[in-house]
C-alpha cells in the first residue's frame, strides 16, 4: 500500500521528494523481477481460510527492490502502462551493475541503472538535492561514501541508483548510455544469516574444514558477514578482487591458507582461488549459482549449485545440486559421507577377517596333514549367514558421535590405510587359531 514506507516512525510520500520517487521508480523498473500473488490454504477446526500472499518471482536481490518500490506505491505494470522499455544492459560480474532504457509517450528516453555504489559513483556527474539538479562534488562523493561504509557496517548489501535524461540521437553505446548519470541514493538491503548457516560453519571448524567466503559484494558489507556468521576471527584476512591482481602466484599461495573473505571478486578470481588451493592439495568444494560462477564449480573438486536458484549451465557443470540451497545440507552430507565411509571399513574389515580365519584354518590343517575341518558345504553356509548378515549390519551402522570432530583424511590414502591391514590379519589369525585350536582339542577329546 501507499505510504508504508516509513522513517523514523513517519510514513513517506515519494510524491513529496522528487529523487525518492525517481530512486523508487528505479527500483521497480531496473530489473527482471516480479511479485506474484500466490494462494494459500489453511485449515482450521471450524472452516477453511484462503489467504492470499506474495511470492518474488527472479533473482532475490532485484525481487528485494521490487517489494521496496511496491511498498511505496510504485509498480512496474503501472509504469509501463506510459513507459515502455526499449534496451536493457544486463548485469554483468566485470560491470557490476545493469541499466535499462524507457521511452515515455513524448519519446523523452531514460535509463535507469543500479549497481556497486563505488562503480556508479565513478559515472556520476550530478547529484539530485531536493529535487535540484546538482553537480557531483568531491565532499558530496565523500559524504556518499561515508553512507555507504557505515551501511555496509550493518551487514548491508549495497547498491547505488542513479539515472539520466538521454539526450536526441545520442549513441547507443552501452558506455555512452551509462555517462554523466545524476546520482539519486542508495539502497541497503540484509539477508540475515540462518541459524542453521552459523552452527554448520562451526561444526566445518570442529571438523577441520576451512569455509571461506567469495563475494561480490563490498569488503566492508562481506567483513561484517562473516563476522556475524563467524567466519573471520582475529588471524583472518579480508582481500578484494583489486588485492588479488595485485599479488603473485607466490604471494597468493603463502597467504591462502589465512584468508577467509574475498570481496568484490570477479569469475576469474573464482578460478583463481580454486586452482591455487587445488595446488596445495586442497580437497575443494565450492557453490555457485550465477552462470559466471560456473568455471569455478566445474574446475573444483566437487562443485555445488543452488536447486532452487541456481542456473541450468551452473547445474550442468557441478558434480552435486542443493534441493534446500542451504549451507547446512552440505555439511549434514559430509556427516552423512563420513558415516558411510566408516561403515564401509567395518563391513571390509570384518569380511577380510573371517576369511582370512577361514582361510588360516583350512590351510594350517592341511599343512599339519590334519582331518578336514571344514567340508565345502560348511565353508558356504560360514559364507551365507555369518559373514553376510552381520556385514550388511556393519554397513547401515548409525555414525559415531564424534564423527563431526574428527579431522579430514587425506585424499590420497587408500581405504586399507589407518592400520586396518594389521586389523585385518590380527583378527584373521585369531579366529584361524582359535578355531583351529578348537577343532584339535575336539578330536582329541574324542579319542
Amino acid at each position: 500500500p501507499k505510504g508504508h514506507i516509513e522513517h523514523h516512525g513517519k510514513a513517506i510520500d515519494y510524491r513529496q521528494n522528487k529523487a525518492l520517487g525517481l530512486l523508487f521508480k528505479t527500483c521497480a523498473l531496473c530489473g527482471n523481477a516480479n511479485l506474484q500473488k500466490q494462494k494459500m490454504q489453511r485449515k482450521s477446526l471450524l472452516k477453511q481460510k484462503e489467504n492470499k500472499y506474495w511470492e518474488i518471482i527472479g533473482d532475490p536481490t532485484e525481487g528485494a527492490l521490487v517489494v521496496l518500490a511496491a511498498k511505496a506505491g510504485l509498480w512496474r505494470k503501472e509504469i509501463e502502462g506510459t513507459e515502455s522499455r526499449i534496451r536493457e544492459i544486463p548485469f554483468d560480474s566485470d560491470r557490476k551493475r545493469m541499466s535499462v532504457v524507457y521511452q515515455d509517450r513524448q519519446n523523452l528516453k531514460i535509463v535507469y541503472t543500479k549497481g556497486a555504489p563505488d562503480l556508479i559513483l565513478n559515472l556520476c556527474s550530478h547529484v539530485l538535492i531536493n529535487g535540484e539538479k546538482v553537480h557531483l562534488s568531491l565532499e558530496h562523493r565523500r559524504e556518499i561514501i561515508q553512507q555507504n561504509e557505515k551501511m555496509g557496517e550493518q551487514a548491508l548489501r549495497v547498491l547505488g541508483i542513479a539515472y539520466r535524461i538521454l539526450p536526441e540521437n545520442i549513441n547507443q553505446a552501452d558506455e555512452v548510455l551509462e555517462k554523466d548519470l545524476i546520482f539519486l541514493g542508495l539502497v541497503g538491503m540484509i539477508d540475515p544469516p540462518r541459524q542453521s548457516a552459523i552452527r554448520a560453519i562451526a561444526a566445518c571448524k570442529q571438523a577441520g574444514i576451512k569455509t571461506v567466503m567469495i563475494t561480490g559484494d563490498h569488503q566492508i558489507t562481506a567483513k561484517a558477514v562473516a563476522k556475524e556468521l563467524g567466519l573471520l576471527d582475529q588471524g583472518g584476512l579480508a582481500v578484494t578482487g583489486t588485492q588479488l591482481d595485485q599479488m603473485t602466484d607466490c604471494e597468493l599461495d603463502s597467504l591462502i591458507k589465512d584468508i577467509k573473505v574475498y570481496a568484490r571478486v570477479s569469475p576469474s578470481h573464482k578460478l583463481r582461488i580454486v586452482k591455487v588451493l587445488k595446488e596445495k592439495g586442497e580437497v575443494v568444494a565450492m557453490t555457485g549459482d550465477g552462470v559466471n560462477d560456473a568455471p569455478a564449480v566445474k574446475e573444483a573438486d566437487i562443485g555445488v549449485a543452488m536447486g532452487r536458484t541456481g542456473t541450468d549451465v551452473t547445474k550442468e557443470a557441478s558434480a552435486m545440486i542443493l534441493a534446500d540451497d542451504n549451507f547446512a545440507t552440505i555439511v549434514a552430507a559430509i556427516e552423512e559421507g563420513r558415516g558411510i565411509y566408516d561403515n564401509i571399513r567395518k563391513f571390509i574389515r570384518y569380511l577380510l577377517s573371517c576369511n582370512v580365519g577361514e582361510v588360516l584354518t583350512m590351510f594350517l590343517a592341511a599343512l599339519f596333514a590334519l582331518p578336514l575341518p571344514l567340508l565345502p558345504i560348511q565353508i558356504l553356509w560360514v559364507n551365507l549367514v555369518t559373514d553376510g548378515l552381520p556385514a550388511m549390519a556393519l554397513g547401515v551402522d548409525n555414525a559415531d558421535p564424534d564423527i563431526m570432530l574428527r579431522k579430514p583424511r587425506n585424499s590420497k590414502e587408500n581405504i586399507f590405510s589407518q592400520g586396518m591391514w594389521r586389523k585385518i590379519a590380527g583378527r584373521g589369525m585369531q579366529i584361524g587359531l582359535g578355531t583351529l585350536l578348537v577343532f584339535v582339542l575336539a578330536n582329541y577329546l574324542s579319542d
